[in-house]
């Protein structure tokens, strides 16, 4: 494509080395502002997800992740609504580099926010043929706070990951429309099934696909062009290739997961589309706002059609469209409806509310991919904000002063965003600041007191989300936790039982539950606890080793030796698992004296 806008006058050109210099520095800018995050430790979903997964321990469980949940390791009886083997392949590669060391997974993390960035900058200089709109545009994704789940906590690396091989094939379309076609849509077509065995939104690629070949045959304005009906055939043409593809990915996906998902909330088509509006502004406050950024926000379903939670925001998105409406034509035609694509279609799969818990509604991780969209959008604004010749490293002067200016602001939120990802403590104390309604937030604050021994805090704390939710089993299983802890075991026991009731499936509960009537003396109602957890979750080898444990104490050596083995093919040379194993052989022995018994020390 040429270097020039339809839409406004021709702009200063920089030199190719300029150019490049310039894509070196914005993703030089972008690695000091979150350089930072190698400090930081694992947080939250990372330590079932990659610290303690067996699976990511050995290659031979490759290929369990095509055949299985995401969530295997943690609720393998449990019916899965996510079905990402490429992501785990991908885990398993950075594993086999890093061990569970948390520095080199957030360099990992650092590195793909990275190389997403410079892939935007190439899909934007490419859809618009203009280099100032692309360095502006990738520094302002690159550097936005929006991004801090994503880019500081290990995680988060699914967005990115998914983004690398979305935007790639989203490339090698746009190559195949001025180069050999058979060849590029191929290499588009193997980039889109990357995506999608990366993350389950890359599914919408043919729809952006669509939009994007509709907005590109649009006629010029005063110039005649194809009429609708020949348009539409055209861009559905254009995405033709890539549905079968999508058809095999849905077909696999409800063979493994039974079920294209699992809704975790059961809502009525009313609720959602009164909870739309807060949730579309949501988004658009954090990207123009993005001051109070967490992991957990209050937004919850709307009930009932209110002013401030349904009215208001419809009125402010609404107003929002029709602004971009009509600058549309200032700012170029095509361009901006190049950036209201990447900014609604991506954001679609984010809108399906009834996969989401009612207390997980929107992430600002959701708004990776769109953020492509709106980061051209501003592009755009600060690019034909002033038509002047003056020029600054062969660019337009107030278009460097501007990125310059937007680069600090955003630099400076965005190192302010991801600090609190460096512990789970922070994490969960500015998620309960900013979140104090959300019970995600509040349990695992909780969560985090009981693990820093803060008893009495985490009581208080827990005690009264509690009476609020009286239904949700997580508040009794930590109060449950709390009461062992300060050695009220029979408090203990009643809570974790109510948490049992209200969450059956839940494997951690026997767990706890086998701990407190171990206290009590009842080993033998530890050694069913802790059977049942073991049932719902074979796949843990604390569990086995814990169940090993107490098979042991109640006599059983040879059972309690094939838990112990057990836990030992899932974590290799586990020395607690190994001694345990040696003190019940030792034990067991004929004519063996007196020794230890298993599992005391």
């Amino acid at each position: 494509m040429d270097d020039k806008s339809n839409a406004t006058p021709a702009v200063p050109r920089a030199s190719a080395p300029q150019q490049e210099h310039f894509v070196w520095m914005l993703l030089l800018i972008t690695a000091i502002t979150y350089v930072a995050t190698l400090r930081f430790d694992f947080v939250y979903d990372d330590f079932p997800q990659i610290a303690y997964n067996p699976f990511l321990k050995a290659w031979r469980y490759v290929p369990q992740f095509f055949v299985s949940s995401v969530w295997k390791q943690m609720s393998p009886l449990t019916p899965g609504s996510y079905y990402r083997p490429l992501f785990l392949v991908f885990s398993r590669v950075v594993y086999t580099v890093f061990s569970d060391r948390a520095p080199g997974w957030h360099l990992a993390a650092l590195a793909m926010h990275l190389l997403v960035t410079w892939l935007a900058y190439l899909v934007v200089r490419k859809m618009t043929g203009q280099f100032t709109t692309a360095w502006l545009a990738a520094l302002i994704f690159g550097l936005h706070p929006i991004h801090h789940e994503v880019i500081a906590w290990v995680s988060g690396m699914t967005e990115s990951l998914f983004a690398v091989f979305f935007l790639l094939a989203f490339l090698a379309y746009l190559r195949s429309l001025d180069g050999p076609k058979v060849l590029w849509v191929g290499l588009s077509c193997l980039f889109y099934a990357l995506a999608l065995l990366s993350k389950e939104t890359a599914f919408i690629l043919p729809a952006l696909i669509f939009a994007d070949a509709w907005i590109r045959n649009a006629p010029a304005e005063n110039q005649s062009g194809p009429d609708h009906a020949a348009r539409f055939r055209g861009a559905l043409t254009v995405a033709a290739p890539y549905l079968p593809i999508a058809v095999v990915y849905l077909l696999v996906r409800y063979k493994v997961l039974g079920g294209l998902g699992h809704p975790a909330a059961h809502i009525s088509p009313a609720t959602w589309l009164l909870t739309l509006p807060s949730v579309l502004l949501f988004y658009v406050k954090n990207w123009f706002l993005p001051i109070h950024l967490a992991e957990c926000y209050d937004l919850f379903y709307q009930m009932n059609l209110s002013l401030t939670g349904v009215l208001l925001p419809l009125a402010i998105v609404a107003a929002l469209g029709v602004a971009v409406w009509l600058l549309r034509n200032r700012l170029g035609s095509k361009e901006v409806g190049y950036a209201v694509a990447w900014i609604v279609i991506p954001l679609l799969p984010a809108l399906d509310l009834f996969v989401f818990g009612p207390d997980e509604l929107a992430h600002d991780r959701y708004f990776y991919v769109p953020s492509i969209g709106a980061a051209l959008l501003i592009a755009l604004l600060i690019q034909r904000a002033a038509k002047t010749k003056q020029e600054l490293f062969g660019q337009p002067m107030h278009a460097v002063v501007g990125g310059l200016v937007l680069a600090i602001v955003l630099a400076f939120f965005g190192g302010q965003a991801a600090r609190y990802w460096s512990t789970d403590y922070i994490l969960f104390s500015r998620a309960h600041q900013i979140a104090p309604m959300n019970p995600t937030a509040t349990n695992n604050l909780g969560a985090v007191l009981i693990n820093r021994r803060e008893f009495d805090s985490a009581q208080d704390l827990l005690e009264t989300a509690y009476k609020v939710h009286p239904l949700d089993f997580r508040f009794p299983l930590n109060l449950g936790r709390v009461y062992y802890r300060k050695g009220e075991y029979l408090k203990a026991e009643s809570f974790m039982l109510q948490a049992e009731q209200l969450n059956p499936d839940l494997a951690e509960t026997y767990v706890f539950l086998a701990e407190i009537q171990l206290k009590q003396g009842r080993a033998k109602e530890a050694q069913q606890s802790l059977q049942r957890a073991v049932e719902l979750n074979p796949y843990s080898a604390p569990f086995r080793t814990g169940y090993g444990v107490v098979l042991a104490l109640n006599g059983d050596c040879p059972s309690a030796e094939r838990q112990f083995q057990a836990a030992l093919d899932l974590n290799p040379g586990d020395p607690y698992a190994t001694l345990q194993m040696y003190r019940c052989r030792a034990s067991s022995a004929p004519g063996a004296p007196p020794t230890t018994k298993p599992g005391q020390p």
